[in-house]
C-alpha cells in the first residue's frame, strides 16, 4: 500500500490555488463556535481558502458575508472577533443583516442614477452549526452540512455538549504544507518514536478507524492505565463523552478534534497560509460532567496538564511536518522517487488522500 498523493503537490502553488476553491470555499468548513457568536453584532472574522469572510449575529440570526465593503473594498471587521455593527472602518458605510448598505455618509453626493444602494449588497456566504461549530460554505449546492458530515455528524454534537469550560488556546505557524500537517495527525505509526513520552503514555497507538466518506474517527482503547489517570476515570466517571482511551476525529479538510478519555477534549484547526506554511490553532477543553461540582474539581486538578500535554505533542510535531516538508521539495524530479510505502498505523491516510483526489478531480502521474 503506498500513498496516494504525488510529492510535488505537496508545494505546488498551483495545486494550492485549486485547493483554495475546491476545498476551502466550496466545502462545508469550520470557522468558529457559537460561544463567540451569543449576542447581538457578535461576529467571527477569518480569511478561508483566500478570501476574507466574517459571521456575525444579527438578532439571534447567523449570516456570514466577504469581509469586504463593497465601496472601495476595505475590509470591514479588523479582529479575528468582536462584538459591532457591519461598519466598514475607512468611510463609514453600515451594512444591514442582508448585508446591504444602509447608512452611506454624505450619500446625497453619490449619484446612484444607474444603481441602487442594494446593487452594492456584500456577497453572502451558506452558514450552518452542528452544536456549538460553525461552518460556512461560498456556494449552494444542495449538499446540506448534515449530509456532507454524514456520521460524523452525532459524533459531533456528542463532542460539542460534552467540552467544559476553555482551558487554553495556542497558535503556532509550521513551515509545511497543510496536508502534511493533517497526515500526520491521522498517523499513529509515527506515535512510537516521536510521542513516547507524550501520546505514546496514554495509549493512542494499535488502534482502529473508521471513515464517513470525507470524514474519519480513530480509536485506541487504553490496554493499561497508569494509578492516576484510573483514579481520574472512576472519579469521574459521571462525564458526558465516556471514552476508554484516545479518539480522535478528522473532519475534512481542515478540522480534527482528540479526546483522552473524555477528560480533555481538543480542538485543532488548520489555516493553510500557503502552499509551504501553515498556522494551527489547538484549543483545549476540559470534559463536561453532570455534577458542576466535581466539573471544577476536574478542572483545577488537571487542566494546566491538559494544556501542557497539547503544547508537548505539537512541540515534538511541529520539527517532523517542518523536515518532511523539506524533504519534500528537496527532491530532484528528474530522479525515479517512488511514492511512500505505507504500515497498517498509516492506512487512515487513504481516507483522507482519497476523497482528497477524487475532489480536485486531477489524476497523478504514475509514480
Amino acid at each position: 500500500m503506498k500513498t496516494l498523493v504525488p510529492i510535488s503537490w505537496y508545494s505546488d502553488p498551483e495545486i494550492f490555488k485549486k485547493e483554495q476553491i475546491v476545498l476551502f470555499q466550496n466545502l462545508w468548513n469550520f470557522v468558529g463556535l457559537t460561544t463567540d457568536l451569543e449576542n447581538h453584532n457578535d461576529y467571527i472574522a477569518k480569511d478561508l481558502g483566500g478570501q476574507a469572510i466574517f459571521v456575525q449575529n444579527f438578532r439571534g440570526e447567523l449570516r456570514a458575508f466577504d469581509n469586504i465593503c463593497s465601496h472601495r473594498f476595505s475590509k470591514i471587521h479588523q479582529e479575528d472577533k468582536g462584538n459591532g455593527p457591519v461598519r466598514c472602518p475607512y468611510h463609514g458605510w453600515i451594512y444591514d443583516s442582508a448585508g446591504i448598505p444602509i447608512n452611506i455618509p454624505l450619500q446625497s453626493r453619490f449619484d446612484f442614477s444607474d444603481c441602487t444602494p442594494e446593487s452594492f449588497k456584500l456577497k453572502q456566504w451558506l452558514v450552518d452549526t452542528c452544536g456549538s461549530f460553525v461552518f460556512v460554505k461560498k456556494n449552494d449546492d444542495g449538499l446540506t452540512l448534515k449530509e456532507y458530515l454524514g456520521g460524523m455528524y452525532s459524533r459531533l454534537l456528542d463532542f460539542s455538549e460534552s467540552m467544559g469550560e476553555k482551558v487554553d488556546c495556542q497558535e503556532m505557524i509550521i513551515k509545511a504544507n497543510w496536508k502534511i500537517i493533517v497526515e500526520n495527525t491521522l498517523d499513529s505509526y509515527h506515535i512510537w518514536d516521536v510521542h513516547p513520552d507524550s501520546l505514546g503514555k496514554y495509549g493512542a497507538v494499535d488502534g482502529y478507524y473508521w471513515n464517513d466518506d470525507f470524514h474519519s474517527t480513530y480509536l485506541s482503547k487504553a490496554k493499561k492505565l497508569d494509578a492516576k489517570v484510573k483514579k481520574f476515570t472512576t472519579a469521574f466517571a459521571d462525564r458526558k463523552l465516556k471514552i476508554d482511551g484516545y479518539q480522535h476525529y478528522l473532519i475534512f479538510p481542515l478540522l480534527t478534534l482528540s479526546t483522552l478519555f473524555g477528560m480533555s477534549l481538543n480542538m485543532h484547526v488548520f489555516t493553510p497560509l500557503s502552499s509551504t506554511e501553515t498556522k494551527v490553532t489547538n484549543y483545549t477543553f476540559m470534559g463536561k460532567l453532570d455534577n458542576a461540582s466535581l466539573e471544577k474539581i476536574l478542572f483545577d486538578m488537571s487542566s494546566k496538564a491538559s494544556a501542557n500535554l497539547v503544547t508537548q505533542v505539537w512541540d515534538e510535531d511541529k520539527p517532523v511536518c517542518e523536515s518532511v516538508q523539506l524533504g519534500m521539495v528537496s527532491i530532484d524530479n528528474s530522479r525515479d522517487y517512488k511514492q511512500g510505502i505505507l504500515s497498517s498505523d498509516e492506512r487512515r491516510l487513504h481516507t483522507f488522500q482519497q476523497p482528497y483526489l477524487k475532489l480536485m478531480n486531477l489524476v497523478p502521474s504514475a509514480a
